[in-house]
């Protein structure tokens, strides 16, 4: 499993999918609802979230796609879709800190040019 806005589906994020995806029979894609993203980032993503289901799917599409948890930090999606293991890009350090107090176990990723395929740096 996998959690992450993919705004402007970019190298940086296929490069994460990729390698989650090499760890795993299926992979799981969590995608931040819009509401989330205002929370969590004091703005919109520039992609409403079906845009950005949609270059998910059209990416990988056997990749299984869905919605996260619409209250933030409820993680009802983690107890309603059983996964081995959480992959973690090497900047959710947050979500991190959760899944450890819930016992859920995750590895980190390597990234991919974090000093160009960066969501904040690509102006998303």
């Amino acid at each position: 499993m996998v959690f992450g806005v993919f705004d402007n589906l970019h190298d940086g994020h296929k490069y994460f999918l990729k390698e989650a995806s090499k760890k795993c029979d299926k992979l799981i894609v969590v995608v931040t609802p819009t509401k989330i993203v205002k929370q969590l980032k004091k703005h919109p993503p520039k992609y409403s979230f079906k845009e950005r289901v949609e270059k998910i799917k059209e990416f990988n599409p056997n990749f299984f796609v869905i919605s996260g948890d619409l209250t933030l930090g409820k993680w009802n999606i983690l107890k309603q879709n059983s996964s081995d293991i959480v992959f973690l890009g090497y900047d959710q350090k947050e979500i991190s800190k959760d899944l450890k107090k819930l016992n859920i176990p995750y590895v980190f990723l390597k990234p991919y040019s974090p000093e160009k395929y960066k969501s904040s740096i690509l102006d998303i």
